[in-house]
């Protein structure tokens, strides 16, 4: 802030005073050209009165017209857009059916909404609130290439639109094969990504191709024999597989299901109504409830080591069991969203729970490293069960619902079919490479 002072006849002026709203405003300049800095962010919003008092060498003082000022310090204009990303489906993917289109969007302020597009045409509402998604029913899309992207905006009204993502649609294939999975037939997932499909005495019938990217961790079947294998994340990020894949009871793929994924699915299991609860192996570690048509309901549960790595529902529909690659068997209660203490009476053996199956007699079998352990209806360890001359690392088992169940050996890619009363091994095979299988299930076969 300046003031100019004019000088009549022999008057000297000494001092310059500022003064705002009738106060002194900092201290007296004593030499032309007469300022002082105002930080006007110390003073309120709105209308302010400043004047300039000069002072002779007499004392005598003459004071300026007043000037009416407007003081405004509210933020600055929002001029930084937002970015967005397509996660889901990736570049290059073949969808069919219905799949969900899944971005990522952020802003220094906030994202008002995401719009995502279909060659250019919006497709659906606008999703306004995160994690941002639209269902895409490809069959109202003709066969071939299209292109998606997603639009998000601010509240500012700055825009961003996605780097496209480029998809083939096929609606189209040929008729499935007749064969379906049948009651007994075993399907084992491998971290890079296939699911075979074998007989009840293990030989091999086929080998999925998945249409989701992301390594495979945990597969299960729903009560019309349709198979579900959750996906890992591919990048650091996550914005690439980190979702669960459907294949139908001819094991051809029907893209990936549900929405609200944090990061790496690690197994599934289903209550009596077709809702699915997905734990999550890392980051929140929650476990999901995804039910069609209905927005992902979270359950932050507690974890040891790796979040709720391994999951399976009791018959009372409400209590989820689940493994956090810890020493023990923990519980959260999903009807009244309550944590509920350790199943098992003590640590088990070996140290590392993987995947468990609730037991009819509501006891658990859970798979715990060096060995596979039982445990009975009050938590107490009843039978271990192991083999002799390799090295072991229990990972997946499931039971067949004769008295019996399968085990993989993660160290040798073996097989073992046990009894679960006795703990003999009836049959056994190899699956492939080492160091890969980390689950198997067995078909309940069609309904």
């Amino acid at each position: 802030m300046t003031a100019s002072v004019s000088i009549i006849g022999f008057l000297t002026v000494r001092g310059v005073q500022f003064k705002l709203d009738g106060a002194n405003l900092g201290e007296e300049d004593g030499s032309a050209p007469y300022s002082i800095p105002w930080d006007t962010t110390t003073a309120s919003e709105g209308s302010h009165t400043l004047t300039a008092v000069a002072r002779d060498a007499v004392g005598l003082q003459f004071t300026s017209a007043p000037v009416r000022v407007t003081v405004s310090n509210g933020p600055p204009p929002d001029t930084s857009p937002p970015s967005v990303t397509i996660a889901s489906p990736s570049s290059g993917a073949t969808v069919s059916r219905t799949i969900d289109v899944v971005a990522t969007a952020s802003d220094d302020v906030g994202v008002a909404g995401v719009q995502f597009r279909l060659d250019d045409a919006d497709l659906g509402a606008e999703d306004t609130e995160a994690p941002y998604s639209v269902p895409w029913d490809t069959t109202t899309t003709s066969d071939g290439s299209h292109t998606l992207t997603a639009v998000a905006r601010d509240a500012a009204g700055n825009v961003t639109i996605s780097e496209p993502v480029t998809v083939t649609v096929s609606n189209t294939s040929p008729p499935p094969p007749s064969d379906t999975f049948a009651a007994g037939d075993l399907l084992l997932s491998f971290e890079k990504g296939t699911v075979q499909w074998r007989g009840p005495d293990g030989t091999l019938k086929a080998e999925l191709t998945g249409t989701v990217p992301g390594h495979t961790e945990g597969i299960r079947f729903d009560a019309a024999g349709n198979l579900y294998a959750t996906r890992w994340c591919v990048d650091a990020g996550c914005t690439t597989g980190n979702t669960v894949e459907k294949f139908n009871v001819h094991g051809v793929s029907e893209g990936s299901v549900g929405s609200g994924y944090n990061c790496n699915p690690g197994s599934i299991t289903f209550d009596a109504a077709g809702n699915m609860y997905v734990g999550q192996a890392d980051c929140s570690g929650q476990i999901l409830k995804i039910a069609a048509g209905r927005p992902s309901v979270a359950y932050q549960v507690a974890a040891e080591r790796r979040g709720s790595l391994w999951v399976d529902l009791a018959s009372d529909g409400c209590t989820i069991f689940y493994t956090s690659l810890g020493p023990n068997v923990k519980r959260f209660d999903v009807c009244t969203t309550t944590q509920l203490p350790d199943f098992n009476l003590a640590p088990l053996p070996g140290g590392e729970t993987h995947a468990l199956h609730v037991l009819p007699d509501g006891g658990v079998l859970v798979s715990t490293g060096q060995v596979v352990s039982r445990l009975d209806a009050g938590g107490a360890l009843v039978q271990t069960y192991s083999v002799s001359g390799e090295s072991q690392y229990w990972t997946g088992v499931d039971l067949v619902g004769d008295g019996t169940f399968w085990a993989v050996n993660y160290y040798a890619s073996n097989v073992y079919k046990f009894d679960l009363a006795t703990g003999a091994v009836l049959a056994s095979f190899n699956a492939g490479p080492p160091v890969q299988t980390v689950d198997v299930r067995v078909s309940p076969g069609a309904p």
